[in-house]
C-alpha cells in the first residue's frame, strides 16, 4: 500500500509540473489566457510532437546508441582503472603517500577543462567523448575504493594472520569483498558524473549523442528539439540510477551490508 500511495505522489507531482509548463509556455489555464508569451518556450504537447517526429525516423534512438555505446566504454574504463588503482596503492603506501600531491592537484580540474588537448590529440568523434568520461569517474572511484580499504576493522586482518593466511587469502577473502560494500556506492556516484559528462562532452566534440543533438537543436532554433532532449537524457539518467541503485543493494545484501 505504501508502495502505491508512493507512486501516486509522483504521477501528482509530474502532472503539476507538466500544468505549470503548459501554462507558462502558452499563457493559458484551462483555456483562459492570462498574459501574452513570445512562445520561446515550446509547450508539452510540441515537444511530443517533436519526440514522435525523431522516434519515427530513427533518428533519437541513433543518437541514444551513440551516447550509450560512449558512456559503457568510458565509464568501463575510469571505473576499472580507478578501482584497480585505489587497491595498488592501498598495498604501497609510501607510493600512495609519494603521488598523493599529484593527485590532489588533478582531480579538481575538470574534465572539460582538458578538452582542447584532447580534440588536438585525438580529433572529433568518440574518443575525446570517452576520454573526459573515464577522466570524470578515475579520480572518485580511485579515492572512494581507497576510503573503503581504509574502513575495514583491523580485527579481521588479525584474525586471519593468526590462521596463518598469506596476502593472497587475506586479499581474496578480506579486502576485496569488505571493500566492495563501499566500491558498490562509488559505482552508483560514479555512473551519474559519466553520465553528466558525457553529454557536456557530446556538446563540444562530437557529432552524434544527446548532447550533440542538443547542439544541432541549437542551431536549427529548434527550442522543443532541445527540451526534448533534455528529457531524454534526463530519463535515462534516471533509469541509470536506478539500476545501480539496485546493484548496491544487492551487494550489500550478499556482502552482509546495513
Amino acid at each position: 500500500m505504501q508502495f502505491f500511495k508512493a507512486r501516486l505522489y509522483n504521477i501528482l507531482v509530474l502532472c503539476i509540473v507538466l500544468l505549470l509548463w503548459d501554462f507558462f509556455s502558452t499563457g493559458k489555464f484551462f483555456d483562459i489566457s492570462f498574459f501574452q508569451t513570445n512562445h520561446i518556450i515550446p509547450s508539452p504537447f510540441e515537444v511530443w510532437l517533436y519526440l514522435q517526429e525523431v522516434v519515427a525516423n530513427h533518428k533519437l534512438f541513433l543518437h541514444i546508441q551513440a551516447s550509450l555505446y560512449r558512456y559503457i566504454l568510458g565509464f568501463a574504463i575510469g571505473a576499472i582503472l580507478g578501482i584497480v588503482a585505489g587497491f595498488i596503492l592501498s598495498f604501497f603506501s609510501r607510493v600512495r603517500d609519494a603521488i598523493d600531491p599529484l593527485i590532489q592537484i588533478l582531480r579538481p580540474i575538470s574534465p572539460i577543462a582538458w578538452f582542447p588537448l584532447i580534440v588536438i590529440i585525438f580529433g572529433i568523434g568518440d574518443k575525446p567523448a570517452i576520454y573526459i568520461i573515464a577522466y570524470a569517474v578515475f579520480f572518485p572511484m580511485l579515492l572512494l575504493t581507497l576510503t573503503s580499504i581504509k574502513q575495514i576493522d583491523s580485527i579481521y586482518y588479525q584474525a586471519m594472520e593468526n590462521l596463518g593466511a598469506g596476502n593472497m587469502d587475506i586479499f581474496l577473502h578480506v579486502t576485496l569483498p569488505a571493500s566492495f560494500i563501499g566500491i558498490s556506492s562509488a559505482l552508483k556516484l560514479g555512473a551519474s558524473l559519466a553520465w553528466i559528462n558525457l553529454v557536456v562532452g557530446e556538446m563540444v566534440g562530437a557529432q552524434n549523442g544527446l548532447g550533440y543533438l542538443i547542439i544541432d537543436s541549437r542551431n536549427l532554433l529548434q527550442t522543443e528539439g532541445i527540451i526534448a532532449s533534455m528529457l531524454c537524457i534526463g530519463c535515462i539518467g534516471y533509469c541509470i540510477n536506478l539500476g545501480f541503485e539496485s546493484f548496491e543493494r544487492f551487494i550489500q545484501k550478499k556482502l552482509g551490508g546495513k
